[in-house]
């Protein structure tokens, strides 16, 4: 480690506000205990998937944290923040001015500091990692937890890889393909993204999330098999092939001997649906709650549900699914077929698995998840190697250091 200095630039980090938040805090963690010495630029959020924590043990041992606001409102400000975004990076997009106010941060810091690399973690974070190696010749790693740009995501998000760009935009693809190196959590995200970036093999990287195990006792059985989704249900995500199975289940069945939770965001209308299929001993909605609280909720459940949106192909890893494994929970993947989670039911990783589409197939996970739980046969998740802290720690190192 001869250069141990880290400029990590990360919108969605400090404070903890987002799942990619999550991500994101964990690896600094991870490389902070490790030794390097990492200046952090944020930002401050306009909104929240759950209560905001700010981490403050973790920023005392950061070099320093620069949380920077912009307005998301249309105003003369903001036009001529957004005017010097474009005069500088030679694109623009709604939302590119925080990066502007970024860049001019990070000027000062290269000034001060001798870096290894800049990280960027998602966006516009890119568009300033970009810039600073351009101008400063700094090595320049870039992670994508999702697709990028936003509008190349998968169908129902977006309109797929080869998605059209508003003219301004369309310089970008050319600048994120000027990354050293190309991280992705998932071999499906890295192999649908280079359906459009076409980066040197050698240049990509796949890195889980990471899964910090905590020792978390089995919770002790009361008779009724617990299930939790943590998480927000808006947009693509959507709960009711799951409501249609329970409804099917109890037609079948009578009252079942489980209850689910939903603890987060969901549809306004989502309660309504409970009602009118007479399932309000059953399921019930819970308001969001900050990450380690929901940490926390799930030493009280048995099993974790992960719901995902019905995407051709599942190229997602949602970090709720490091989440569960850190505590050793038992995980329902509520999924496409084809797919991350899939791949990680197949190597026996998560326990149970149905199609998000397929109303029968998630029935018939509850009949199995029921009956394992009624003989004390419930499988509980095991973590794969490359998610371990350590592993993905060499990892990063090999990168950092090549």
């Amino acid at each position: 480690m001869s250069n141990n200095r880290i400029l990590f630039i990360a919108p969605a980090s400090i404070p903890v506000f987002a799942a990619e938040a999550i991500v994101n805090i964990k690896l600094l963690k991870l490389l902070v205990s490790k030794g390097y010495k990492i200046d952090v630029i944020s930002k401050k959020a306009k909104w929240e998937r759950y209560p905001m924590m700010f981490e403050e043990e973790l920023q005392h041992k950061l070099s320093s944290v620069t949380i920077i606001e912009v307005s998301n409102r249309i105003n003369i400000s903001s036009l001529w923040l957004h005017l010097r975004a474009w005069l500088r990076f030679g694109v623009l997009f709604k939302g590119i001015h925080w990066a502007f106010l970024a860049s001019q941060k990070a000027k000062v810091l290269l000034r001060e500091n001798n870096y290894s690399c800049v990280m960027t973690k998602n966006t516009p974070s890119e568009i300033v990692g970009r810039w600073i190696k351009r101008h400063y010749g700094t090595t320049w790693l870039a992670t994508w937890n999702d697709p990028y740009p936003l509008e190349r995501f998968p169908e129902p998000y977006g309109k797929g890889p080869n998605a059209k760009l508003f003219i301004l935009k369309k310089p970008l693809l050319k600048q994120m393909r000027e990354a050293d190196a190309h991280i992705y959590p998932s071999s499906r995200l890295r192999d649908y993204m280079q359906r459009y970036m076409c980066c040197a093999p050698e240049k990509t990287f796949v890195i889980p999330h990471i899964v910090d195990s905590i020792v978390c006792n089995p919770r002790e059985s009361d008779g009724i098999l617990k299930i939790c989704y943590i998480g927000s249900l808006v947009y693509a995500r959507k709960p009711w092939t799951v409501l249609d199975a329970i409804s099917l289940y109890k037609q079948k069945y009578g009252t079942p001997l489980f209850k689910v939770d939903f603890i987060g965001d969901v549809p306004s209308n989502m309660m309504d649906v409970v009602g009118e299929k007479q399932l309000n001993e059953i399921v019930s909605v819970r308001p969001p709650v900050s990450y380690m609280d929901s940490m926390n909720l799930l030493s009280h459940y048995d099993v974790s549900m992960i719901i995902e949106a019905p995407c051709e192909e599942g190229i997602f890893l949602p970090s709720k699914v490091s989440d569960a494994m850190a505590v050793g929970l038992t995980i329902f993947a509520v999924s496409p077929s084809v797919g991350v989670l899939h791949d990680l039911y197949e190597n026996k990783n998560i326990q149970y698995f149905s199609d998000v589409t397929s109303v029968h197939s998630i029935f018939n996970s509850f009949e199995e998840m029921v009956n394992d739980f009624k003989y004390g046969n419930m499988k509980r998740s095991s973590v794969p190697c490359d998610y371990e802290a350590e592993f993905i720690f060499e990892q990063y190192a090999s990168i950092i250091d090549n």
